[in-house]
């Protein structure tokens, strides 16, 4: 199934300055591996060096828990990407 990545200003340049990502996959988890063949950086963006999930991911307007990643993205046209916000 052909989902669309909405990306956040600041991981636009990470994807050739795009906007949107076509992506094929049947789950969550599955769409994001796609968007990682695609542009390889990604795996360091979205994911911390013990493989959890850093990012903020979307999806029906509501956020993504690691634990939640193989969950089907049946009927769904976009999954939405933020950077998680650091700071102190």
């Amino acid at each position: 199934m052909d989902i669309i990545f909405k990306l956040e200003h600041r991981l636009q340049p990470f994807a050739g300055n795009q906007e949107t990502v076509r992506v094929k996959g049947a789950t969550v988890r599955e769409c994001l591996d796609s968007l990682i063949s695609l542009y390889p950086v990604f795996r360091e963006i979205l994911f911390d060096a013990g493989g959890t999930l850093s990012a903020l991911v979307i999806v029906e307007g509501k956020a993504v828990l690691p634990k939640d990643l193989d969950r089907p993205v049946t009927g769904l046209k976009e999954i939405i990407l933020l950077p998680m916000v650091q700071g102190g």
